[in-house]
C-alpha cells in the first residue's frame, strides 16, 4: 500500500482551517512530490459528495451547495467557478464525467479542495479521521484499477 498520508494530512489541515500547517505541508509536498494528489483529492471528493447527497441529487441541491460554498468563502481570497463546481458535483453523483473532459486538471483539483472544505468542515476530528481512512482505502483501490 502506497503511503498517501501527506495528502490526507493536507486535506485535514485544509478542512480544519490550519493555514500554517497547510503551508508547511505544501512545502513538504513541494519537496516530496504531488504525484498522487489528484487521486487522493478525487477519492475524498467522491466520498464526501456521495455522503452529502446520497446516491442521487437534484440540480437545485447542487446549485445551493455551490452558492453556500461561495458565500462561506467571501473575503478569503478564494473563489469557486460555479459552472465547474456544479459539473464536479453532478459527475460525482451520476458518474458521468464527460462534461469535465475539457476542464484543466489543476482547476478540477482546486475546485474539489474548496468544495471539500465546505462538505467536511463541520465534522469532528474523529469523524474526519474515519472519513480519511475511507479515502485512503478508496484511493488504493482506484490506484490498482488504473
Amino acid at each position: 500500500m502506497t503511503d498517501r498520508s501527506s495528502y490526507l494530512d493536507l486535506i485535514r489541515e485544509l478542512v480544519k482551517g490550519d493555514p500554517e500547517a497547510y503551508r508547511q505541508r505544501c512545502e513538504q509536498l513541494d519537496e516530496e512530490g504531488w504525484d498522487e494528489l489528484g487521486l487522493v483529492v478525487g477519492a475524498a471528493f467522491f466520498l464526501a459528495v456521495r455522503q452529502h447527497f446520497g446516491p442521487a441529487t437534484t440540480t437545485s441541491a447542487v446549485i445551493t451547495l455551490v452558492a453556500e460554498t461561495r458565500a462561506a468563502m467571501a473575503g478569503t481570497g478564494f473563489d469557486l467557478n460555479p459552472t465547474v463546481a456544479e459539473q464536479l458535483l453532478t459527475s460525482a453523483t451520476t458518474g458521468d464525467i464527460e462534461a469535465l473532459e475539457a476542464v484543466e486538471p489543476n482547476l478540477i483539483i482546486e475546485s474539489e479542495m474548496l468544495l471539500l472544505w465546505q462538505l467536511l468542515r463541520a465534522r469532528t476530528d474523529s469523524e474526519l479521521a474515519g472519513f480519511l481512512a475511507e479515502v485512503e482505502v478508496l484511493a488504493e483501490q482506484w490506484s490498482r484499477e488504473e
